[in-house]
Protein backbone atom coordinates (compact mmCIF):
# COMPACT_ATOMS: atom_id res chain seq x y z
CA UNK A 1 0.00 0.00 0.00
CA UNK A 2 0.90 3.65 -0.74
CA UNK A 3 0.79 7.02 -0.04
CA UNK A 4 0.23 9.33 -2.70
CA UNK A 5 -0.11 12.93 -1.52
CA UNK A 6 -1.70 15.42 -4.21
CA UNK A 7 -0.88 18.86 -3.85
CA UNK A 8 -3.55 20.47 -6.19
CA UNK A 9 -2.54 24.08 -6.82
CA UNK A 10 1.30 22.44 -8.41
CA UNK A 11 0.04 19.35 -9.21
CA UNK A 12 2.80 17.32 -7.60
CA UNK A 13 2.51 13.83 -6.45
CA UNK A 14 4.55 12.52 -3.77
CA UNK A 15 5.17 8.81 -2.80
CA UNK A 16 5.15 8.09 0.94
CA UNK A 17 3.04 4.86 1.78
CA UNK A 18 0.32 4.26 3.24
CA UNK A 19 -2.47 6.51 2.21
CA UNK A 20 -3.38 8.74 -0.69
CA UNK A 21 -4.13 12.41 0.74
CA UNK A 22 -5.59 14.51 -1.70
CA UNK A 23 -6.31 18.37 -1.01
CA UNK A 24 -9.23 18.86 -3.64
CA UNK A 25 -11.79 22.09 -3.06
CA UNK A 26 -11.50 21.19 0.93
CA UNK A 27 -13.74 18.44 0.30
CA UNK A 28 -14.57 15.47 2.84
CA UNK A 29 -13.34 12.29 3.69
CA UNK A 30 -13.71 9.74 0.71
CA UNK A 31 -12.63 5.80 0.56
CA UNK A 32 -10.68 5.16 -2.74
CA UNK A 33 -10.07 1.25 -4.35
CA UNK A 34 -7.78 1.22 -7.64
CA UNK A 35 -5.69 -1.14 -8.91
CA UNK A 36 -6.37 -3.85 -6.12
CA UNK A 37 -5.52 -1.80 -3.34
CA UNK A 38 -7.07 0.57 -1.11
CA UNK A 39 -6.46 4.18 -0.78
CA UNK A 40 -7.79 6.73 1.94
CA UNK A 41 -8.45 10.15 0.39
CA UNK A 42 -8.25 12.41 3.47
CA UNK A 43 -8.88 16.00 2.29
CA UNK A 44 -8.16 19.16 4.10
CA UNK A 45 -10.72 21.81 5.13
CA UNK A 46 -10.69 25.09 4.80
CA UNK A 47 -9.31 27.08 8.03
CA UNK A 48 -11.86 28.59 9.87
CA UNK A 49 -10.69 31.20 12.65
CA UNK A 50 -12.57 31.00 15.87
CA UNK A 51 -12.75 33.85 18.22
CA UNK A 52 -13.50 32.89 21.99
CA UNK A 53 -14.59 35.59 24.63
CA UNK A 54 -13.95 35.06 28.55
CA UNK A 55 -16.63 36.53 30.52
CA UNK A 56 -14.90 38.57 33.67
CA UNK A 57 -17.40 41.56 34.04
CA UNK A 58 -15.66 44.74 33.77
CA UNK A 59 -12.71 42.82 32.84
CA UNK A 60 -14.47 41.84 29.61
CA UNK A 61 -13.67 45.34 28.40
CA UNK A 62 -9.96 44.36 27.40
CA UNK A 63 -11.66 42.58 24.42
CA UNK A 64 -12.21 46.06 23.15
CA UNK A 65 -8.65 46.22 23.11
CA UNK A 66 -7.87 42.76 21.64
CA UNK A 67 -10.50 43.33 19.10
CA UNK A 68 -8.61 46.54 17.90
CA UNK A 69 -5.59 45.08 17.11
CA UNK A 70 -6.91 42.00 15.79
CA UNK A 71 -8.66 44.30 13.03
CA UNK A 72 -5.85 46.27 12.79
CA UNK A 73 -3.49 43.34 11.93
CA UNK A 74 -6.04 42.04 10.00
CA UNK A 75 -6.66 38.86 11.48
CA UNK A 76 -8.96 36.57 10.14
CA UNK A 77 -12.14 36.15 12.32
CA UNK A 78 -14.86 33.65 10.89
CA UNK A 79 -16.86 33.48 14.22
CA UNK A 80 -16.86 34.49 17.38
CA UNK A 81 -18.31 33.25 20.89
CA UNK A 82 -19.14 34.86 23.83
CA UNK A 83 -19.75 34.00 27.77
CA UNK A 84 -20.77 37.17 29.92
CA UNK A 85 -19.41 40.41 29.13
CA UNK A 86 -17.21 38.30 26.17
CA UNK A 87 -20.83 37.90 24.61
CA UNK A 88 -22.29 41.38 25.07
CA UNK A 89 -18.63 42.12 23.41
CA UNK A 90 -18.54 39.50 20.39
CA UNK A 91 -21.98 40.59 19.60
CA UNK A 92 -21.71 43.96 18.72
CA UNK A 93 -18.16 43.31 16.83
CA UNK A 94 -20.23 40.21 15.05
CA UNK A 95 -22.77 42.99 14.07
CA UNK A 96 -20.79 45.52 12.87
CA UNK A 97 -17.75 44.56 11.90
CA UNK A 98 -16.20 47.58 13.04
CA UNK A 99 -13.79 48.21 16.31
CA UNK A 100 -15.63 52.02 15.99
CA UNK A 101 -18.78 51.11 16.40
CA UNK A 102 -17.32 48.65 19.46
CA UNK A 103 -16.10 51.29 21.41
CA UNK A 104 -19.49 53.12 22.47
CA UNK A 105 -19.57 50.07 25.07
CA UNK A 106 -16.80 51.70 27.11
CA UNK A 107 -18.88 54.93 27.75
CA UNK A 108 -21.94 52.92 28.65
CA UNK A 109 -20.52 50.94 30.67
CA UNK A 110 -18.34 53.37 32.87
CA UNK A 111 -22.05 54.97 33.72
CA UNK A 112 -23.49 51.86 35.52
CA UNK A 113 -22.51 52.97 39.02
CA UNK A 114 -25.14 50.48 40.09
CA UNK A 115 -22.73 47.72 39.21
CA UNK A 116 -20.27 49.48 40.82
CA UNK A 117 -21.02 47.56 44.28
CA UNK A 118 -17.48 47.48 46.46
CA UNK A 119 -17.42 43.81 46.93
CA UNK A 120 -13.12 43.34 46.65
CA UNK A 121 -11.24 41.83 48.82
CA UNK A 122 -8.00 42.40 47.75
CA UNK A 123 -4.44 42.23 49.43
CA UNK A 124 -4.17 45.61 48.14
CA UNK A 125 -7.21 46.64 49.57
CA UNK A 126 -5.84 45.68 53.27
CA UNK A 127 -2.64 47.32 53.05
CA UNK A 128 -4.35 50.57 52.68
CA UNK A 129 -6.71 50.35 55.08
CA UNK A 130 -6.05 51.28 58.87
CA UNK A 131 -6.59 47.66 60.71
CA UNK A 132 -10.02 48.69 62.18
CA UNK A 133 -11.11 49.88 58.84
CA UNK A 134 -10.32 47.10 57.32
CA UNK A 135 -11.93 44.43 59.35
CA UNK A 136 -15.04 46.90 59.54
CA UNK A 137 -14.96 46.69 55.97
CA UNK A 138 -14.45 43.30 55.30
CA UNK A 139 -17.43 42.13 57.68
CA UNK A 140 -19.63 45.16 55.84
CA UNK A 141 -18.93 43.38 52.69
CA UNK A 142 -19.72 40.15 53.53
CA UNK A 143 -22.81 40.63 55.60
CA UNK A 144 -24.03 42.85 52.76
CA UNK A 145 -23.82 40.01 50.54
CA UNK A 146 -25.15 36.95 52.81
CA UNK A 147 -27.68 39.02 54.14
CA UNK A 148 -28.97 39.57 50.38
CA UNK A 149 -28.52 36.19 49.87
CA UNK A 150 -30.98 34.92 52.59
CA UNK A 151 -33.63 37.42 51.87
CA UNK A 152 -33.32 37.96 47.75
CA UNK A 153 -32.66 35.83 44.77
CA UNK A 154 -30.51 38.64 43.24
CA UNK A 155 -28.84 41.81 44.26
CA UNK A 156 -29.80 43.81 40.80
CA UNK A 157 -32.57 43.61 39.40
CA UNK A 158 -30.89 43.75 36.36
CA UNK A 159 -32.93 46.65 34.79
CA UNK A 160 -29.62 48.84 33.87
CA UNK A 161 -28.28 46.32 32.05
CA UNK A 162 -31.28 45.95 30.51
CA UNK A 163 -31.59 49.21 28.92
CA UNK A 164 -27.92 49.15 28.01
CA UNK A 165 -28.61 45.87 25.76
CA UNK A 166 -31.43 47.05 24.55
CA UNK A 167 -29.48 50.37 23.44
CA UNK A 168 -26.56 47.95 22.01
CA UNK A 169 -28.45 45.81 20.31
CA UNK A 170 -32.35 47.11 19.81
CA UNK A 171 -34.45 44.07 17.70
CA UNK A 172 -31.50 43.10 16.06
CA UNK A 173 -31.37 39.11 15.65
CA UNK A 174 -28.65 36.66 15.10
CA UNK A 175 -29.31 36.62 10.98
CA UNK A 176 -28.08 40.27 11.11
CA UNK A 177 -24.80 39.68 12.65
CA UNK A 178 -22.12 40.27 9.80
CA UNK A 179 -19.99 37.13 11.59
CA UNK A 180 -21.86 34.09 12.73
CA UNK A 181 -22.05 34.57 16.64
CA UNK A 182 -23.16 32.50 19.23
CA UNK A 183 -23.59 33.68 23.51
CA UNK A 184 -23.26 30.99 26.10
CA UNK A 185 -25.66 30.85 29.30
CA UNK A 186 -26.20 27.52 31.84
CA UNK A 187 -29.10 26.20 32.63
CA UNK A 188 -30.06 26.13 36.49
CA UNK A 189 -32.41 22.98 35.68
CA UNK A 190 -30.30 20.70 33.89
CA UNK A 191 -26.92 22.05 35.10
CA UNK A 192 -25.80 21.69 30.97
CA UNK A 193 -24.39 24.13 29.37
CA UNK A 194 -26.69 26.21 26.61
CA UNK A 195 -25.93 27.42 23.19
CA UNK A 196 -27.83 30.60 21.93
CA UNK A 197 -27.22 31.10 18.17
CA UNK A 198 -30.73 32.19 17.36
CA UNK A 199 -33.63 34.91 18.30
CA UNK A 200 -32.97 37.89 19.57
CA UNK A 201 -29.70 38.70 19.90
CA UNK A 202 -31.19 41.05 23.74
CA UNK A 203 -32.37 37.84 25.10
CA UNK A 204 -29.28 35.60 24.40
CA UNK A 205 -26.98 38.43 25.95
CA UNK A 206 -28.80 38.70 28.99
CA UNK A 207 -28.82 35.28 29.48
CA UNK A 208 -25.41 35.24 28.98
CA UNK A 209 -24.76 37.86 31.39
CA UNK A 210 -26.94 37.22 34.36
CA UNK A 211 -24.59 36.64 37.39
CA UNK A 212 -25.43 33.75 39.37
CA UNK A 213 -26.89 36.21 42.44
CA UNK A 214 -26.09 39.33 41.03
CA UNK A 215 -29.02 39.37 38.54
CA UNK A 216 -31.98 37.75 37.98
CA UNK A 217 -32.30 34.62 36.41
CA UNK A 218 -33.92 34.22 32.96
CA UNK A 219 -36.65 32.10 32.51
CA UNK A 220 -36.83 30.33 29.16
CA UNK A 221 -38.32 27.48 27.37
CA UNK A 222 -38.48 25.53 30.72
CA UNK A 223 -34.92 26.65 31.13
CA UNK A 224 -33.44 28.90 34.54
CA UNK A 225 -30.53 30.60 32.51
CA UNK A 226 -27.99 32.14 34.08
CA UNK A 227 -24.23 33.41 33.04
CA UNK A 228 -22.53 31.20 30.88
CA UNK A 229 -19.29 31.50 32.91
CA UNK A 230 -20.26 28.66 34.87
CA UNK A 231 -19.69 26.28 32.55
CA UNK A 232 -17.65 27.44 30.17
CA UNK A 233 -15.39 30.27 31.16
CA UNK A 234 -13.68 30.98 27.74
CA UNK A 235 -16.33 28.95 24.69
CA UNK A 236 -13.54 27.34 23.05
CA UNK A 237 -15.67 23.97 22.86
CA UNK A 238 -18.51 26.09 21.14
CA UNK A 239 -16.73 27.91 18.44
CA UNK A 240 -15.22 24.35 17.69
CA UNK A 241 -18.79 22.88 17.56
CA UNK A 242 -20.01 25.69 14.94
CA UNK A 243 -16.98 25.00 12.56
CA UNK A 244 -13.73 26.60 13.88
CA UNK A 245 -11.31 24.64 13.26
CA UNK A 246 -7.91 27.08 14.80
CA UNK A 247 -9.14 28.77 17.93
CA UNK A 248 -8.30 32.35 19.55
CA UNK A 249 -9.11 32.51 23.11
CA UNK A 250 -9.41 35.55 25.14
CA UNK A 251 -9.70 34.92 29.16
CA UNK A 252 -9.90 37.95 31.37
CA UNK A 253 -10.20 36.32 34.27
CA UNK A 254 -7.48 36.63 37.66
CA UNK A 255 -5.18 33.99 37.51
CA UNK A 256 -4.80 31.73 41.14
CA UNK A 257 -2.53 33.19 43.64
CA UNK A 258 -0.36 31.50 46.73
CA UNK A 259 -2.85 32.19 49.78
CA UNK A 260 -1.72 30.58 53.32
CA UNK A 261 -4.27 32.59 55.48
CA UNK A 262 -7.65 31.78 55.39
CA UNK A 263 -10.07 33.95 58.36
CA UNK A 264 -13.29 32.59 58.00
CA UNK A 265 -16.02 30.53 56.42
CA UNK A 266 -16.61 33.19 53.00
CA UNK A 267 -12.38 32.94 52.85
CA UNK A 268 -12.29 29.49 52.21
CA UNK A 269 -15.71 29.18 50.42
CA UNK A 270 -14.70 32.22 47.63
CA UNK A 271 -10.90 30.66 47.54
CA UNK A 272 -12.70 27.37 46.89
CA UNK A 273 -14.90 28.57 44.35
CA UNK A 274 -11.54 30.23 42.31
CA UNK A 275 -9.93 27.17 42.14
CA UNK A 276 -12.55 24.86 40.72
CA UNK A 277 -13.13 28.28 38.31
CA UNK A 278 -9.56 28.05 37.43
CA UNK A 279 -8.82 24.22 36.94
CA UNK A 280 -12.01 24.77 34.53
CA UNK A 281 -10.73 27.36 32.49
CA UNK A 282 -7.14 25.85 32.41
CA UNK A 283 -8.35 22.58 30.80
CA UNK A 284 -10.68 24.62 28.58
CA UNK A 285 -7.73 27.06 27.38
CA UNK A 286 -5.62 23.99 26.35
CA UNK A 287 -7.93 23.37 23.29
CA UNK A 288 -6.81 26.76 22.12
CA UNK A 289 -4.76 27.44 19.26
CA UNK A 290 -3.58 31.05 20.44
CA UNK A 291 -4.15 32.49 24.21
CA UNK A 292 -4.61 35.76 24.79
CA UNK A 293 -4.34 37.03 28.43
CA UNK A 294 -4.76 40.49 29.38
CA UNK A 295 -3.34 41.71 32.85
CA UNK A 296 -6.34 42.81 34.07
CA UNK A 297 -6.03 40.44 37.58
CA UNK A 298 -5.89 43.58 39.47
CA UNK A 299 -9.36 45.07 38.28
CA UNK A 300 -12.00 43.84 40.21
CA UNK A 301 -15.28 42.18 37.95
CA UNK A 302 -17.97 44.57 39.19
CA UNK A 303 -15.65 47.87 38.77
CA UNK A 304 -16.42 49.77 35.93
CA UNK A 305 -14.59 53.15 36.73
CA UNK A 306 -11.73 52.04 34.31
CA UNK A 307 -12.70 51.65 31.32
CA UNK A 308 -9.72 52.81 29.49
CA UNK A 309 -7.19 51.02 31.52
CA UNK A 310 -8.90 47.66 30.56
CA UNK A 311 -8.77 48.09 27.47
CA UNK A 312 -5.32 49.31 27.12
CA UNK A 313 -3.84 46.00 28.75
CA UNK A 314 -6.26 44.29 25.65
CA UNK A 315 -4.41 46.21 23.34
CA UNK A 316 -1.01 45.20 25.29
CA UNK A 317 -2.28 41.84 25.26
CA UNK A 318 -3.14 41.28 21.55
CA UNK A 319 0.18 43.42 20.53
CA UNK A 320 2.33 40.61 22.30
CA UNK A 321 0.46 37.55 20.91
CA UNK A 322 0.58 38.63 17.42
CA UNK A 323 4.01 37.35 16.09
CA UNK A 324 3.02 33.96 17.55
CA UNK A 325 -0.38 34.21 15.94
CA UNK A 326 0.71 35.17 12.40
CA UNK A 327 3.23 32.41 12.62
CA UNK A 328 0.60 29.44 13.98
CA UNK A 329 -1.63 30.73 11.18
CA UNK A 330 0.60 30.82 8.33
CA UNK A 331 1.67 26.94 9.10
CA UNK A 332 -1.54 25.75 10.66
CA UNK A 333 -1.72 21.79 10.93
CA UNK A 334 -3.82 20.25 8.09
CA UNK A 335 -6.65 18.59 9.62
CA UNK A 336 -5.90 15.24 8.04
CA UNK A 337 -2.91 15.45 10.40
CA UNK A 338 -4.90 16.11 13.54
CA UNK A 339 -7.62 13.82 12.97
CA UNK A 340 -4.80 11.08 12.71
CA UNK A 341 -2.88 11.76 15.27
CA UNK A 342 -4.77 13.53 18.03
Amino acid sequence: MFLLFLNLPLRVFSLLGGYLFIRKNYAGIQWLNKYGLEFKIVAKEKLKVGLALGGGGARGLAHIGVLKILERKNIPIDLITGTSMGAIIGAIYALKKDISAIEKITEKYSKITEFNIDLSFSEKEKKDKPYFLKKMSDFLKKSYIFNLGFRKKYVNDGEGLKKILKDLVDDKVFTDTKIPFAAVAADLVKGEKVIINQGKLFDALLASASIPGMFPPIISNNKILVDGGIVSVVPIDVAQSLGANFIIAVDVNQSIKRRFEFKNTVDILFRADSITSAKLRKLQLSFADVVITPKVGRFHWSDFSKPEKCIREGEIAAQNAILELKKKLKSAKPIWWKRLFY
